[in-house]
């Protein structure tokens, strides 16, 4: 029986299966979490420092040639890279195949960066056709229940204004979920993550993360339907009578009449990166997929970031993906690729791909680092990397930048398969990188 470890359910909360085996980590309320230790956060937007010297390979593998032979990182792949000379510093099986769990979110950024545009905004909207209404997803996967102004209840309020001006008191309600196709759940995937919380079923209209109820993990099966019955809750209070709810693609001659809007890709981007939503990142795939290839699905995700990685100059030797969140034991990269991805990043070569830049979690700080680097060995680190993390079932990763003791900002990925201890091998790798922030390795 596999256990599916998850960054984002880890920071969550516990989850047990009916053998009572633990698949999730009780996490810490933010408002009790010690003060997060002092010490520069590297700005990676500063012009990239080419006076303070750059580690030597010889001084690196000196530094962690050991540490990255531990047996608690199984089959280990790992490279560092000095952005400035786009040298390779350090390798360990770069071009090795591995499975890369939530590190291939980076991947997946850099794709929706690309294809969809930092500041586009994804609509949710209603459109009607005589007494039908139609809820129409655009892939939201933050639309939130009630609150802001980009919210189902937004959306709700601006509905029955347009229909009271029509003098609309009766409709049939249409949930319009047609932008994505394909299977709902990746391959791979077990059928429970729902229920477990590991995941939503993939839909183009959800709301609130599709969570059985506000603050649960549980999620439902069919998204879309979930968020019509809510948004037709909202109508009846209104004195609206809905006939009916059933699933619809709204007509061509549909009319527009309300809409909200999501916040930039750039935000989502940053969200799915700092929290490793699983969510997010399959939406944003999906996306991908339906912008580039036309096919918003889990295999026209996976085809057009890889197509889009190509165009943007990255290595996609060995790369073989099947979704965007990393859940599928089938994904396989190399560190060469996700390092590539990093690179260009911090030099600024892409722009558009600033976002994951601030997404990714600030060691000791926030997101699925906030508990990471608090000990003597590793508090080197802290406030100095930004790493995205990478968990599942015998299977670790941390891929990121540091700024070393010299003030050079460098770029590593580490991805481990096979490991036996999860928390052996995170801590391994937290160990690793801190020795990259304490060294001037010359």
């Amino acid at each position: 029986m596999h256990i599916y470890w998850t960054d984002s359910i880890r920071r969550l909360g516990v989850v047990a299966g009916s053998c009572g085996l633990v698949v999730g980590l009780l996490g810490i309320p933010t408002g009790v979490v010690a003060a997060p230790p002092s010490g520069p956060v590297p700005n990676v937007y500063q012009p990239l420092s080419s006076t303070a010297p750059a580690p030597s390979i010889t001084g690196l593998d000196r530094s962690i040639g050991k540490l990255t032979q531990s047996e608690s990182l199984g089959g280990f792949s790992m490279v560092v890279v000095d952005p400035v000379s786009e040298k390779t510093i350090f390798n360990d099986q770069v071009d090795k195949a591995r499975i890369p769990a939530s590190v291939s979110k980076v991947l997946t950024a850099a794709a929706a960066l690309s294809s969809l545009g930092p500041n586009a905004r994804l609509s949710t909207q209603t459109k009607l056709n005589g007494t039908d209404l139609y809820l129409v997803g655009g892939g939201d996967p933050l639309l939130p229940r009630a609150k802001g102004p980009n919210s189902l209840k937004s959306l709700a309020q601006k509905t029955i204004s347009a229909l009271t001006s029509r003098n609309q008191k009766n409709i049939k309600l249409f949930y319009d979920d047609s932008l994505f196709s394909g299977p709902s759940l990746g391959p791979d995937w077990k059928s429970s993550f729902p229920k477990l919380g590991v995941a939503a079923p993939v839909s183009a209209l959800s709301v609130g993360g599709a969570r059985v109820n506000v603050g649960s993990l549980a999620r439902v099966s069919n998204p879309a339907r979930q968020a019509a019955q809510l948004f037709a809750q909202r109508l009846k209070r209104a004195g609206i009578s809905v006939r009916t709810i059933k699933r619809g693609v709204a007509p061509t001659i549909s009319t527009p009449i309300a809409s909200v809007l999501s916040e930039p890709v750039s935000g989502i981007v940053e969200e799915m990166l700092r929290d490793s939503d699983n969510d997010v990142a399959e939406v944003l795939a999906h996306l991908v997929g339906e912008k580039t290839v036309g096919e918003g699905s889990f295999a026209g995700g996976a085809r057009a970031t890889k197509l889009i990685l190509d165009q943007n100059g990255i290595s996609t030797k060995n790369l073989n993906l099947f979704d965007g969140s990393g859940l599928s034991r089938q994904n396989k990269t190399t560190s060469t690729t996700v390092a590539q991805v990093l690179t260009k990043m911090v030099r600024g070569d892409k722009s558009q791909w600033a976002a994951i830049a601030t997404g990714l979690p600030v060691a000791g700080r926030t997101g699925t680092l906030s508990t990471r680097f608090d000990t003597k060995r590793t508090q080197a680190g802290a406030g100095v990397i930004r790493a995205k993390t990478g968990s599942l079932t015998g299977v670790s990763g941390l891929a990121g930048t540091v700024l070393d003791k010299s003030g050079r900002l460098l770029v590593f990925v580490m991805m481990g398969n096979k490991v036996r201890s999860l928390n052996s091998a995170r801590d391994s790798m937290d160990l690793i990188a801190s020795k990259l922030a304490r060294c001037g390795c010359l």
